[in-house]
This record gives C-alpha cells, sequence and structure tokens, in this order.
C-alpha cells in the first residue's frame, strides 16, 4: 500500500499590469492515496506535469485556467520515492514535492 505526503502552496502575487491574477492553490492528500490539485480562476492557461526524482515526466498537461483548477491523481501506479508536481501559468510558477511511501502512516517533512 502506497502512502503520500503533500504540501500546500500558493502563487506569489503579482501587482504588474496585464500579468495574470494571483492564484491560491492547494495539493492534498486523500483517504484513497490520490492526490488533489485545486487551482482558483486565472486568465491564462497553463501546463501541468508531474516529474520523479530523476526529471523524467510521468505526466503532462495543458490545462485551461480560466474557470480554475480541481484535479485528482491516482499515484498508487507510482514507485515509492519524490516527486514534483509544476505548474507553470504565465509568468508563475507552483512547483511542490510530494513523497509516495510503502508505509502511510510514515510522517515526512515536505519542503
Amino acid at each position: 500500500m502506497l502512502g503520500l505526503v503533500a504540501s500546500t502552496a500558493s502563487f506569489a502575487t503579482s501587482n504588474e499590469p496585464n500579468k495574470p491574477a494571483a492564484a491560491q492553490t492547494r495539493l492534498v492528500m486523500t483517504d484513497a492515496h490520490k492526490i488533489k490539485l485545486y487551482v482558483q480562476p486565472l486568465e491564462t492557461k497553463g501546463q501541468l506535469s508531474i516529474q520523479d526524482a530523476t526529471g523524467r515526466a510521468v505526466f503532462t498537461e495543458n490545462v485551461n485556467l480560466q474557470k480554475g483548477l480541481n484535479q485528482q491523481f491516482d499515484v498508487s501506479n507510482l514507485s515509492i520515492g519524490t516527486y514534483r508536481l509544476t505548474l507553470e501559468a504565465g509568468t508563475q510558477t507552483l512547483d511542490r514535492t510530494f513523497v509516495v511511501q510503502a508505509d502511510p502512516n510514515t510522517s515526512f517533512i515536505v519542503q
């Protein structure tokens, strides 16, 4: 059984004109060992990816953020290890790390 630890994040606020408004984001783990990414609406499209510890992409997708994003990822098929989720939207980037582990009851500190 795989466990997962994830952290929360937010985009930095941009006060510059003609740049997307800041988005509040959350990255959370479900009881079913899936992760959910929530992003508030942005006036842009984005590129979402998950990379393993070697930088190899295990998932990529172009996303439209105008209505926000509520996406779930099943990590049960991922090997034990550290992964990075990246969402690039205009000039803003969300970059978060999560850990897939063998024991779902073990805690990790995610930076």
